[in-house]
Parts: structure tokens; sequence; C-alpha cells
């Protein structure tokens, strides 16, 4: 679109080129990949291709990668799937209050089962409290503790490896949501010790609809959904070849050039909090230095989130508004809310590739008087809802 400013890589990125050729010249790669015959054949080659090359992306071996739909299932494949063959040992799963809605849902599944769900508390940058974490996953019947890798909403990096190390010591199972991570920051499972790891495709140039999931060698996982042999019985259901091919494609495009990117990103997302940080009645959340590079989160105190989301969109500026995954603008955000803001609607930047300084530049230029006119237009309508408002009765 002409004079669009897309400031929403944190929602979904574009088709990296890459992904778009790979995903193109995989559709007609119809065949089952179960089958011996050639077209299976061929269906299958892209698969194990596209294996080897996102397992070699996060220091992983193929055979401890599974295909998924995108990051939700992923999260949802890790959490219900370690559980289930080591529930004889015990019933506690541990998390932290500020994970993406995805942990929540499965949460919430296993808990109508007879689970146990822990939730650790989060400080105002929203980093998760070690001392709580190690005791709480050192109590007995604890099975796996899930910690995000970066936050989905206000992009604070928790320190994964440490938590990782902390689970390691208490003989229990470890899962990182690491959608918003991979393709942005370097990831090596080996070095963060992680036992699963999640990942989605759109969040990285890579097609919507398809993620995948790390599961290390050794660790048992229950197939879900379950009905066939797909995925070495971890996953069932057709996978999506050329999806999978795009994905691969494009995480490999962003290896190529992963320091320059994030560091260039970092700068720019620098600038907007500098920026943003000026702007009287405005807040930005998060850490301010253990963060992802592409993500930055702020509200507006006395300013409808919507109101200001459009407007911005009217001028050629997308950005997330409202908590993320309901589709409600003026939803106080539950992230906010445990980090110490309550009763607050969040308004989201993400950056990408395609993001320049004098887009930055541009979005700080409009944002403070745009936000100055909308709230003069607000008090004026509260001021003449206010006189013609018809006198109590009695």
């Amino acid at each position: 679109m002409s004079g669009e400013t897309y400031l929403d890589h944190a929602s979904a990125t574009p088709l990296h080129e890459r992904a778009r050729r790979a995903l193109s010249q995989a559709l007609d790669a119809f065949g089952d990949p179960l089958r011996l015959h050639a077209r299976g054949r061929e269906a299958r080659r892209i698969l194990d291709d596209a294996r080897v090359a996102i397992a070699g992306a996060i220091g992983a071996q193929a055979d401890e990668m599974v295909f998924t739909s995108g990051g939700t299932e992923s999260v949802a494949l890790a959490i219900w799937g370690a559980v289930r063959p080591i529930r004889e040992s015990g019933s506690r799963i541990v998390t932290t209050a500020v994970e993406h809605p995805a942990v929540g849902g499965v949460l919430h599944t296993l808990e109508m089962d007879g689970f146990e769900t822990v939730i650790v508390p989060v400080d105002s940058d929203g980093r998760v409290d070690l001392d709580v974490f190690a005791a709480e996953v050192r109590r007995p019947g604890t099975l796996l503790a899930s910690v995000q890798h970066a936050n989905h909403e206000v992009g604070t990096l928790q320190p994964v490896a440490e938590a990782a190390r902390l689970c390691r010591e208490a003989g229990v199972l470890f899962h990182t949501d690491a959608c918003q991570s991979v393709g942005r920051l370097p990831i090596d499972v080996g070095a963060l010790g992680v036992d699963l790891l999640s990942m989605s495709a759109h969040k990285f140039g890579g097609p919507a609809g398809v993620g995948a999931l790390y599961v290390r060698r050794g660790v048992p996982l229950a197939a879900y959904p379950c009905g066939d042999d797909r995925e070495r019985k971890r996953r069932s259901g057709m996978e999506n070849v050329p999806g999978v091919a795009g994905m691969a494609a494009a995480l490999e495009a962003a290896l190529e050039d992963l320091a320059d990117q994030a560091a260039r990103q970092w700068a720019l997302t620098g600038e907007l909090r500098a920026g943003i940080e000026g702007i009287p009645g405005v807040r930005v959340h998060g850490h301010p230095t253990q963060r992802a590079p592409h993500l930055l989160c702020f509200s507006v105190q006395d300013l409808d989130a919507e109101i200001l989301a459009m407007a911005l969109d009217d001028r050629g500026f997308r950005i997330g508004v409202g908590s993320n995954c309901t589709g409600i603008a003026n939803e106080a955000s539950s992230v906010l809310e445990q980090m110490g803001v309550p009763g607050t609607p969040s308004l989201r930047i993400g950056v990408g590739r395609e993001t320049g300084d004098e887009d930055v530049r541009r979005f700080l230029d409009l944002l403070p008087g745009l936000i100055d006119d909308l709230r003069r237009v607000d008090s004026a309508s509260a001021a003449a809802m206010a006189r013609f408002r018809p006198p109590a009765a009695g």
C-alpha cells in the first residue's frame, strides 16, 4: 500500500522473497510423505531438507524437530505432550505470570484433568523472580516448567538459561516459547539447556500456519493430535510441505544477517523508546536493555487506545493494540497488570528488516501532536456530554 509504514512485525512479518520462492516451488509436491512412490519421496525429501536446515539453525539434530501448524500448537504439544508420559511422577507445572495465552490455554485444559499450575510473579520490567522460580521447581511433584524467552507484548528477555539450569538440577523438564526470538537472536538449544522449544514461521519471514517444536532426544512426548504415524508419532496429520519449505528458507535467510539486523533494530527501538518516553502521559514498558531487538510496548494515559491506533492507521502507520490474541483493542493488558500497571491497554510496535530510520522519525514527529489532538477532542466530547446529560430523577 502506498504510504504505508508497517510497524507490527511482532505480530506477523512480510513473506521473505526466498520463502516465497521455496513455498511456490513446493506447491506441486502433493504426494503423501509416508508413501514410497516417487511423489511421496519428493515430498519426504522437501520435509527432510527443511528439518535439517531448521534444526541446524538452533543447534539441534534433525530428528529432534516436530513440524506443527504454528507457535500456539507447538506450545500446546510441548506442555501437554511432555507431562502426559510422566504424570505418575507428579502433577505440578510451573510457569510465569506473563506467558503467551497459548500457555494459559493448554494449562487450563490440563487443570481440568487434575494437573496443578503454579504461577511465578515478575517484576515491574516483566522479569521472572528466579528465587521464587527455583523454590517452586524444587517442590516434589513438579513435572515441567515453561518460561518464555522474549515476552510477546513488552519484549523483555527472560533468564532462560539460568531457569533451565535450575530445572535440570531439580530433574524437571523445561520448555521455552521462543516465537519472538528465533530468527531475531542467536538461539542454541544446547547452550540454553532447554528440553523443548517452540517457534513460529510467520514471526521471521515465513508463511503463516507453520511452526516447529524442538524436543530434546530422550524426552518422551505424547502425540497431540494423535491418529497416525507422522512426525515420528509425535504429531498426527499431513504436514504442510510447502509451508515447511518456506519456513526453512525464511530462517536460513534470517540467519545470514541476523547480527546486523538485531543491532539495527535495537537502535531503531532505542530511538523509539527515547522519543516516546518524552511525551507527557505516555509510558514505555519492559526492560530497557534486556529486551528483544524488534519490539516496543507503550501505553497512553487518558486516551482510548483503539482510537489512537485507528488514527495512526488512517495516517498509514500499522501498529498492534490491545491484549494479544483477543482482538479487543481496549482490553486491559494482563501482562502489564502482572508488571504492576493494572487496567491499561497496551500499544505495541514491532520493527523489521523493511523498517528504516525515516519511518521511525516520521512516527515520532506525528505521535505527540496526534495524542494532543485526540485528547482535546476527547475532552471536548466529554464536556458536551456533561452539558446535555439529563438531570437525575427525584
